[in-house]
């Protein structure tokens, strides 16, 4: 754990998103959000509380630019 007074940079920059607001930000359904997670294909959530958890916006935008990034390379190679 961080010391007190610490502030780490994905809390100034990330706010977090429950499943239903990931589903919506990436388009898709809340159980294919967590299909990805289980297959490793999409980040994990972090845990809230002891029912609760939620996903960081940083870590939802680098998975997009990561697609992004894929689909440029798949054409700069063709």
């Amino acid at each position: 754990m961080a010391p007190r007074g610490t502030i780490h940079l994905w809390s100034v920059m990330s706010k977090i998103l429950k499943a239903k607001q990931v589903a919506e930000e990436i388009n898709v359904s809340v159980p294919q959000v967590y299909k990805l997670v289980n297959l490793g294909r999409f980040p994990k959530p972090i845990k809230l509380g002891e029912r609760g958890s939620g996903w960081l916006t940083s870590e939802i935008e680098a998975w997009l630019q990561s697609k992004v990034d894929a689909r440029d390379e798949e054409v700069s190679n063709d």
